[in-house]
C-alpha cells in the first residue's frame, strides 16, 4: 500500500471491524478513537513544521550575520 487509510476507509474496512469487534470495542468509541488519534496526529505536525521553519529562519540569521562580518 502505497498511502494510509483515511478514517473514514478505516471505520469501514472489514478486516479492521473484525478486529475492533474480537477486541469489543464498539464502532462509536473507535470512530472517536481515530478522531482523536487524527488531531493529536495534525497537532504534532504542526509543532513539528514550526520547530523546522524557527531553526531554518535562526540558520538563515546566522549566515546573514557570518556574510556581514566577512564583509565589514
Amino acid at each position: 500500500m502505497d498511502q494510509d487509510l483515511t478514517i473514514s476507509e478505516v471505520l469501514v474496512d472489514p478486516l479492521i471491524a473484525q478486529l475492533r469487534r474480537a477486541d469489543a470495542v464498539g464502532y462509536a468509541a473507535f470512530a472517536q478513537l481515530m478522531e482523536s488519534a487524527s488531531r493529536v496526529h495534525s497537532r504534532q505536525l504542526l509543532a513539528h513544521l514550526h520547530e523546522e521553519r524557527v531553526e531554518a529562519f535562526y540558520r538563515s540569521a546566522d549566515a546573514a550575520t557570518q556574510k556581514a562580518k566577512t564583509l565589514s
